[in-house]
């Protein structure tokens, strides 16, 4: 099983991500590159001595509360009649954000080639002054371009918050991801270290995320560029 959720339009070795895994986990949340407004969708690939048919009849029972019938074949004529076989879960996509993830195809190819053209002018531009980037493409594998994280190398937490608050007040809203788990509230009262993760924390503390998103334009992402290459020669 994948945790597929950024990954939609993106490759692995000449394959699309949701025929890699035995099943792949997708999200369209708001913020992901094709989104649904909220949902997701599971794929999987073709399972040797398990029919396609029989996988897709257990997610419908997982996914509709147990119910032997889904809305359209109830709504055949005397067909009323149903079963909840299970006591399982709600968790369907409706209808309606489902038509908006169809018109979103049409738009993701165009998208996902914009995404590409801003990471390329980030990486150009920052690379070349020592700031570690993520790779989105390489000869193995072809990113999504969901995000953009950069590292600044020698830089402590309070410096990386630092360098976070002026970008802002220049006008440019960063981000970090991600907070590890170990960190959070939750998970501290569980008995979890972060002392015990210290590669989570060392990956976590010097990371920034630049904006990336298709409704910027290059003078946009010149600004960004700009800003952000002054703010950081202070550091490195």
């Amino acid at each position: 099983m994948a945790d597929t959720a950024h990954a939609f339009g993106a490759k692995w070795h000449g394959k699309m991500i949701g025929s890699v895994a035995d099943f792949s986990s997708f999200s369209f949340h708001a913020v992901k590159n094709l989104t649904t407004a909220e949902g997701g969708a599971l794929t999987w690939r073709t399972i040797p001595g398990i029919s396609n048919e029989d996988i897709y009849k257990k997610l419908q029972l997982f996914s509709l509360h147990g119910q032997s019938k889904d809305a359209l074949a109830k709504t055949r004529l005397g067909a009323w009649e149903y079963d909840v076989v299970g006591t399982y879960y709600k968790c369907n996509m409706t209808d309606v954000v489902a038509a908006i993830g169809l018109k979103q195809f049409e738009r993701y190819p165009d998208m996902l080639k914009r995404r590409k053209e801003i990471i390329e002018k980030y990486d150009a531009a920052l690379t070349s002054m020592g700031i570690e980037v993520l790779h989105h493409y390489t000869s193995k594998w072809e990113s999504s371009g969901h995000l953009y994280l950069t590292r600044i190398p020698g830089v402590t937490l309070e410096q990386r918050n630092e360098i976070i608050i002026e970008m802002a007040e220049r006008g440019v809203a960063c981000n970090v991801h991600y907070k590890p788990l170990p960190l959070h509230t939750a998970y501290k009262n569980m008995g979890f270290d972060i002392k015990d993760y210290p590669n989570a924390y060392n990956h976590f503390a010097n990371e920034i995320t630049l904006p990336l998103h298709t409704c910027l334009t290059d003078e946009d992402v010149e600004y960004v560029i700009a800003q952000y290459t002054e703010v950081v020669k202070e550091y490195i």
